[in-house]
């Protein structure tokens, strides 16, 4: 306790709760960490300092004279679950952060005696910005799309605000290792490290309220304890319960830490005398205080320069990020929303939602080009059908009194005709362009991570390749006023085929050729996937039918962070994987979905084959059925072709709904028919034409464009 037993993992305050309760708690980044102080220990000797300096100072009367106010901005980063969470959410938690660090908590009278004399009001006190770093109106909350909700690590704190004007807090819904929030010590994140420096923590560990709770509310005074240069209690380790430690911290008494456990008489360490088991830095999940000591680190160290905590608290920074402002002016709303799916089909319902942020909608206006049922709609979550097939822009303009935003999202939606495009079975070489031109591509995120034509197939010209290199160096050196590129790691990009009639097609096989490289050195470093999905109702659903992982994904070896392409066959592999299709596969279509990491290379696919035998019923071989051309051009006629046996013969062209649109019937003797049935005005459609002849009929599909 009267000793600073500093070393290198309790430099970091990579610390704190695990996601699930009934876990220990566990930490992140020690190793690295471990690295980097091992090549600069001064380091570690600035932290220590920084806590001598902290307690030296605590009878200084200009230490703890004023309240303290740090502006702080929340950056949810989301995928439209339920880890976007609300404006609500965060204002519940930004009470219960000021309640607790101005000892205005209810709870404080459950402090056990030997404490109380020891809890103190830390008078500093948070306030959510309402200047961005450009000067624009903001509540202080920002919404980020992306991939990086997932994966909840340093490159996860996107959009950084300057760490000298705010502090940065980031939400997502996942996190490495299995934690759910941790912050790095002022001293961890100087120089190049800038980009570190913040919060992150789990959307269920904000608030009291929607998906947080009050028994996780308190993680954040937890993590802002860290992000103002405090220790756990227990010191040097970073999983409570396994040693007894010493936080330098003179009034808290050494200690094994709590884990999910709130002995209010826990003496372990020194019989005698009692642990500050209700401190904020341990893990009872009872914590109700901060002590003496703690707040006088805390309070110098958000007035000394480490991490720059002290161009926080100035007026000049007060007025620049608009916390000045007793009541500050409501801000226009900044557009934003998302469809159910990103691909579907002609005449099916899609229906989009408003996630506008920043201020609320008082009007919005949606606007639907390309073709669609409904072109404008001022819905929260409007219901759309398109009309007709291809990429389509998707517009919403929002406002309120204080202004007007727009968002437009090209090539958003990829729709396609309800009715099979090809017969199995089929090849898909890239030989040609309308190859390509049949193809479905989605880039979630509209990063340069996408799928594209490409002229480096397999033993061919043609194959549609996967971007994934990217020049990095343009990004470098980091700069406080700069932000870092967005990594890969789980980045999702989908490649989809036409739709192919397999109702008619026995012993069904898909395979197909690719190329991939990875920056992996090791097999083990190898995280990316490759999954291939089966859909019988235009994408509403899908099923898992073939995944490659591992060393199984790599053909072409190590990449070396260069665009590289296949040079020979020797640099492809084939993937194949059997498929039984039944009544329900008249429409199918298949997905090529590519899940990258931070060591990815490039992806090429050539040579979509999918493979089997084609029957045809009786009767249409008796028949020797023809019905050409097929797909045609609207007003056109149909031209049929049969073998008639002195039989009637009954044509009837319906439509989707049964709607009889033409028919006609032929009694022929034995001999080779040729006819045309008039079609009269129809559109660009899928049709049925039913044929019946001594008490037998199949149904055959006409499809004019």
């Amino acid at each position: 306790m009267k000793k600073l037993n500093f070393i290198v993992s309790m430099m970091v305050s990579l610390c704190l709760f695990s996601a699930k309760a009934q876990d220990t708690y566990s930490c992140g980044l020690t190793q690295k960490l471990q690295e980097l102080y091992a090549e600069d220990p001064q380091l570690e000797i600035d932290h220590q300092n920084l806590i001598l300096n902290g307690l030296s100072n605590q009878s200084n009367s200009t230490n703890k004279s004023t309240v303290l106010t740090i502006p702080v901005v929340f950056h949810i980063v989301h995928t439209y679950g339920s880890e976007n969470i609300s404006d609500d959410q965060v204002l519940d938690q930004m009470e219960i952060l000021n309640r607790d660090f101005r000892l205005m908590n209810s709870d404080t009278s459950d402090v056990i005696p030997e404490f109380k004399p020891l809890y103190s009001d830390v008078e500093i006190e948070f306030k959510l910005a309402t200047k961005d770093p450009d000067g624009n109106c903001t509540n202080g909350i920002d919404h980020i799309y992306s991939h990086e909700a997932f994966q909840g690590d340093d490159y996860s704190k996107l959009n950084q605000w300057p760490r000298f004007h705010y502090l940065n807090i980031w939400v997502v819904a996942q996190m490495e290792n299995g934690v759910a929030g941790y912050a790095y010590y002022p001293t961890a994140v100087e120089g190049a490290s800038f980009f570190r420096d913040g919060i992150i923590i789990l959307n269920n560990y904000i608030g009291s309220i929607g998906t947080g709770s009050p028994y996780n509310s308190r993680a954040l005074t937890h993590e802002v304890g860290h992000y103002l240069g405090l220790p756990h209690p227990w010191g040097s380790t970073n999983n409570p319960g396994v040693a007894c430690g010493d936080d330098g911290v003179p009034d808290t008494p050494e200690t094994k830490g709590s884990n999910l456990n709130c002995n209010l008489s826990l003496s372990e360490c020194n019989p005698g005398v009692i642990e500050n088991v209700q401190n904020y830095m341990d893990y009872s999940y009872c914590s109700r205080m901060f002590t003496v000591d703690q707040v006088s680190i805390m309070r110098n160290t958000i007035q000394d320069n480490p991490g720059q905590r002290n161009q926080l608290i100035t007026s000049a920074n007060a007025s620049f990020t608009g916390i000045d402002v007793t009541s500050p002016s409501a801000c226009a709303p900044i557009a934003d929303f998302n469809a159910e799916r990103r691909y579907t089909c002609v005449g099916e319902a899609l229906t989009f939602k408003d996630h506008s942020f920043n201020g609320d909608v008082d009007t919005r206006t949606w606007t639907f080009y390309d073709g669609a049922n409904t072109i404008t709609s001022t819905d929260l979550e409007p219901t759309v059908q398109f009309t007709s097939p291809g990429y389509k822009t998707v517009e919403l303009v929002v406002s309120n009194a204080y202004g007007t935003n727009t968002k437009v999202l090209t090539d958003y939606i990829y729709v396609r005709n309800p009715w099979a495009e090809f017969v199995g079975p089929t090849l898909f070489d890239f030989e040609t362009q309308s190859d390509f031109n049949l193809f479905g591509v989605v880039n979630y995120e509209f990063n340069h991570a996408k799928f594209a034509p490409n002229g480096n197939g397999k033993s061919s010209s043609g194959c549609y390749k996967l971007n994934n290199y990217f020049n990095h160096t343009a990004y470098f050196p980091l700069s406080d006023e700069g932000n870092y590129y967005n990594r890969l790691a789980g980045n999702k990009d989908e490649l989809i085929t036409p739709s192919i009639n397999l109702t008619t097609t026995t012993g069904v096989s898909i395979s197909f050729d690719y190329a991939c490289g990875t920056n992996a050195i090791s097999v083990n470093d190898i995280e990316e996937t490759l999954k291939v999905y089966a859909s019988r109702n235009c994408g509403q659903t899908w099923t898992l039918r073939k995944t490659i992982s591992g060393s199984d994904l790599i053909s072409m070896g190590y990449e070396g962070y260069q665009d590289s392409s296949p040079d020979t066959d020797q640099d492809w592999k084939t993937a194949s994987f059997n498929y039984t299709p039944s009544a329900q596969d008249g429409a199918t279509i298949f997905k090529f979905e590519y899940t990258a990491s931070d060591l990815s290379g490039n992806l090429f696919i050539d040579n979509i084959n999918i493979s089997g035998v084609l029957t045809v019923s009786e009767l249409e071989e008796e028949l020797g059925l023809v019905i050409a051309p097929n797909p045609l051009q609207a007003g056109e006629g149909i031209n049929i072709s049969y073998v008639a046996n002195g039989s009637p013969v009954d044509f009837k062209l319906m439509d989707l709904n049964g709607k009889v649109l033409s028919e006609t019937s032929r009694s022929d003797a034995n001999t080779f028919v040729e006819f045309q049935m008039e079609t009269g005005s129809l559109r660009a459609a899928c049709y049925l034409m039913e044929i019946q002849t001594k008490g037998s009929s199949i149904v055959k599909k006409v499809i004019v464009y």
